[in-house]
């Protein structure tokens, strides 16, 4: 259970009526507060320097290869792309991959369901491939980044949060950290309205989206796909324990709050979660509980409609369905689409 103070907090967030709770709220500000703390890393925006290794033109996208420096002498590579000819300061997307995927594997110039075969192994798997080439070729400058101990960026996360967790950090914390350098970046751009950053991703992603957005006032909209985002407390009673790595136990966390608790205090910030029925990364039990957490909240904030939770019949995959909702609601919220 969540201790007194938070839960107390949460109540009062619900109490005050219709209000931003995102901006300069002190409800927003505390849960922000709480998941750096979490994480072991700054509340402040991360300083990031981005270094462009080529730029190309795609059959009508622009294609920059970038990297940056992050914690621990890591690099971290990344994908951005824009419609070429587009003019202005334009609505952006971070995307962030699952565990057998990449920032190549979201940005094939193919869009669909294919096959994908991960770094180190023989045999491919399915996967979405494309789908932050297709965000952008809809409008959107996108920015893929392969994620700290997935594909190439070895060594994986099990042996990265095994040497984290005895120096006192976590790897969900790093893994936020080079997000948010990421959201640094397209901040400042001068291609990027900053007002209008989103993030989304899928399983692995998905739930980095989600610690992400809670950590980050910069996040207008945030939409996991799969992402294990229910109640943890759920999770430890029915889910199954095995299916998540070690990055996902962030120590601590039930000490202070289970996802819906937190997601309330955003209210009424943008959220999507996709979240099948049969999902082995979040028991349907965990997205009920998280429901009668959160939405209240929005209810009270008068945005019921920014609290998207799509429940659909299916399992654990990021399927064409789930693309064409959370690209309905960028839409909505970063481009004001009805």
């Amino acid at each position: 259970m969540p201790n007194r103070k938070f839960a107390l907090l949460v109540l009062i967030g619900f109490a005050v009526g219709p209000c931003r709770a995102e901006a300069g709220s002190p409800f927003g500000e505390a849960t922000r507060r709480t998941i750096a703390g979490l994480l072991k890393i700054p509340l402040e925006p991360p300083e990031v320097t981005v270094v462009v290794r080529n730029s190309t033109k795609q059959e009508g996208v622009l294609v920059e290869d970038v990297e940056w420096a992050s914690l621990d002498a890591e690099q971290v590579p990344a994908y951005v792309l824009r419609p070429a000819g587009a003019t202005g300061r334009l609505p952006a997307i971070v995307c962030l991959h699952g565990s057998g995927g990449s920032r190549e594997a979201a940005t094939t110039p193919q869009f669909g369901p294919g096959e994908w075969t991960r770094a180190g192994a023989t045999k491919p798997h399915k996967e979405l491939l494309g789908w932050a080439r297709e965000l952008a070729r809809r409008g959107y400058l996108t920015l893929a980044l392969t994620q700290r101990g997935l594909d190439r960026r070895t060594p994986d996360t099990d042996a990265r949060s095994k040497e984290m967790l005895l120096r006192g950090r976590n790897l969900m914390g790093a893994i936020v950290y080079e997000i948010r350098q990421a959201v640094s970046y397209l901040s400042r751009r001068p291609d990027v309205d900053p007002a209008r950053i989103g993030m989304t991703g899928i399983s692995f992603g998905g739930i980095t989206t989600f610690y992400t957005w809670l950590a980050d006032d910069r996040i207008a909209a945030a939409a996991p796909i799969c992402g294990g985002v229910g109640s943890l407390e759920v999770f430890l009673e029915r889910g199954a324990r095995g299916y998540h790595g070690l990055y996902w136990w962030v120590p601590g966390m039930l000490l202070a709050g289970d996802h819906g608790h937190f997601a309330a205090t955003m209210a009424p910030r943008p959220l999507m979660l996709w979240a099948p029925l049969n999902d082995i990364g979040m028991p349907k039990e965990g997205v009920e509980r998280f429901l009668e957490q959160a939405a209240p909240a929005y209810e009270r904030a008068g945005a019921r409609e920014n609290l998207v939770v799509h429940r659909p019949a299916g399992v654990h995959e990021f399927s064409m369905d789930a693309f064409d909702a959370l690209s309905a609601f960028f839409d909505r919220h970063l481009r004001g689409s009805r």
